[in-house]
């Protein structure tokens, strides 16, 4: 790419990878831009974080998530799959292993990093609920959502991991 700027959205419309043009207000650039937005949450996230075993993981999951986005941009290669959705299962019991069980709903605060995850969280459910509107008018593989669903569980958790089990409890009033 020798230019950063094409021009070719200057009209609304933007291009999928598998050629076909569709208005930038299409669900479809939706779940892409929430999907984006999510990946460079989890960036932020490896920059507060300290931790080699976390860094190790939301790399990858970036990785998977430019598939992914890729994916649902209607790209048919490097698709995200079942072991991809295994691979964050198993990671979720690992971390979960090493915290107290919950007896009650958390906020979403704490550290800088657990705040993150947080967010992060919040953004990974908007992209799954994008993703599953825009699955109405367009082709999105079953994985996509399955994926992100389970990447919503694994940023909880590791959350709380990153708050290192300092939760902030909801309290009734």
């Amino acid at each position: 790419m020798t230019r950063i700027y094409t021009r070719s959205g200057d009209q609304g419309e933007s291009g999928l990878a598998n050629g076909q043009r569709i208005s930038k207000t299409d669900l479809l650039f939706e779940a892409i831009g929430d999907v984006d937005e999510l990946n460079a949450q989890l960036g932020m996230i490896r920059a507060l974080n300290s931790s080699e075993a976390v860094d190790k993981q939301l790399s990858k999951i970036q990785h998977k998530l430019f598939d992914l986005g890729a994916q649902v941009a209607q790209y048919k290669g490097n698709n995200v799959d079942a072991a991809d959705i295994v691979n964050l299962e198993q990671w979720i019991d690992h971390w979960q292993q090493q915290l107290a069980p919950l007896k009650q709903f958390i906020l979403p605060a704490g550290s800088q990093s657990g705040c993150a995850a947080h967010l992060a969280r919040s953004t990974c459910r908007r992209a799954e609920r994008k993703a599953w509107q825009a699955a109405n008018n367009h082709e999105i593989e079953s994985e996509v959502t399955q994926y992100l669903n389970r990447l919503s569980d694994y940023l909880f958790v590791l959350a709380r991991v990153l708050n290192g089990g300092d939760e902030v409890f909801w309290q009734s009033e």
